[in-house]
């Protein structure tokens, strides 16, 4: 099952964009940790992230850049030292449009950036964009 992981530690945020996936039709299941560490816990299937049928591995994740303790960076380059999570499609989404930030998330991996909020019409793009990993209704 292709599930969509969000990393974010803003729970309005959190919930703005899942209200504008689900919008947009996108029903695939939607799993949130709070901070990158539990991201890490989550994708390794460690502790009760390992039942698979709860928790199943994400083919995309949506990763603030700005969280306590380890950011977005941090994370993106814990994720590219793994090569089992090449495949996943990674969406920056960060507060502020800093573009040396940008340019820093692009050479870590990331397929995709945007600006908080995330406005439907940027999420249709990239469903558009990336159509592998969605599934729509």
């Amino acid at each position: 099952m292709n599930a969509i992981l969000i990393i974010e530690d803003e729970a309005l945020d959190t919930d703005y964009l899942r209200s504008s996936l689900l919008r947009l039709g996108v029903g695939n299941p939607i799993r949130v940790v709070v901070d990158c560490e539990e991201a890490v816990k989550y994708l390794e299937g460690q502790g009760e992230y390992g039942n698979r049928g709860l928790h199943p591995q994400p083919a995309v994740i949506f990763l603030d850049m700005r969280m306590p303790g380890m950011d977005g960076f941090a994370f993106l380059e814990w994720l590219k030292s793994h090569s089992e999570f090449r495949d996943i499609f990674v969406f920056a989404v960060s507060g502020t449009d800093d573009l040396l930030g940008i340019r820093r998330a692009y050479r870590l991996g990331v397929n995709s950036f945007l600006t908080k909020p995330c406005r439907p019409a940027d999420l249709e793009n990239l469903i558009q964009g990336y159509p592998g990993p969605w599934l729509r209704s």
